[in-house]
């Protein structure tokens, strides 16, 4: 039986104008990074996007988050419950560990549904239980207590992922996470994300530079970008092709 799909592209092109800061070259060009891309993420798996600098692999996820619309083709979605580990730190740094994870639910009133309506309460006694969960399994107990600046990027990661955990989310977009970790760094945050996927169910979309033989241990399904489309380079551990 086949999965459910969750995200659905079809014949997506990403185009937007750039800037050309050049005393050779003045004014602005079309950048098209993705051309007539069809992809679907589907329900449970963990898909690695990856590209060289460059080739579109940042645009392809906010395309499939919504958090930009595609320059033609369109998007579906059978979920909008999105959780977010960037490769840049957003936790706050006057803010512990603890209050960091749990800020969404701070800010629960400012919440909405998509007709403005207010989203119904989260159980506090059943937000804390997964938070207990995750702070053991992903081993950032020790921190908690403790604010960002205090702590390794690696631990910051793992915390941002126990957030998106925490806060439910059945589909985890992870742009480059790995980014300034350290080689054991980097294999203790890719085990912390297949985890999250086998261990508690949650679609991943992992976007990186890493090499393929390296991601094939972690992620089910594999696509690189190639041109400006994209290609299937293994599944659930095999090559494709």
């Amino acid at each position: 039986m086949s999965r459910r799909w969750l995200i659905k592209l079809d014949h997506v092109t990403i185009s937007y104008k750039v800037d050309r800061n050049s005393r050779f070259l003045a004014g602005k060009r079309i950048f098209t990074p993705l051309s007539d891309v069809s992809l679907d993420v589907c329900e449970g798996e963990f898909l690695s996007v990856s590209g060289p600098n460059g080739s579109g692999k940042t645009s392809l996820i906010k395309v499939m988050s919504g958090v930009m619309a595609p320059f033609k083709g369109t998007v579906s979605w059978q979920a909008m419950n999105f959780g977010f580990v960037s490769q840049y730190q957003v936790l706050l740094p006057e803010l512990t560990i603890r209050e960091n994870i749990l800020l969404p639910f701070y800010l629960h009133d400012e919440r909405k549904k998509a007709d403005g309506s207010p989203l119904e309460d989260d159980n506090p006694d059943e937000v804390l239980k997964r938070l207990d969960i995750y702070v053991k399994r992903f081993n950032i107990g020790e921190i908690l207590e403790k604010h960002p600046n205090t702590c390794s990027i690696g631990q910051q990661q793992r915390a941002l992922l126990t957030r998106a955990l925490a806060m439910d989310r059945d589909l985890i977009f992870a742009d480059e996470p790995e980014q300034n970790l350290d080689s054991d760094g980097r294999m203790e945050l890719f085990d912390s994300f297949k985890e999250a996927n086998s261990a508690f169910g949650k679609t991943i979309v992992l976007v990186t530079q890493e090499h393929p033989e390296v991601l094939k241990q972690y992620a089910s399904r594999g696509i690189k970008i190639k041109g400006n489309n994209i290609v299937e380079i293994f599944r659930n551990g095999r090559v494709a092709g």
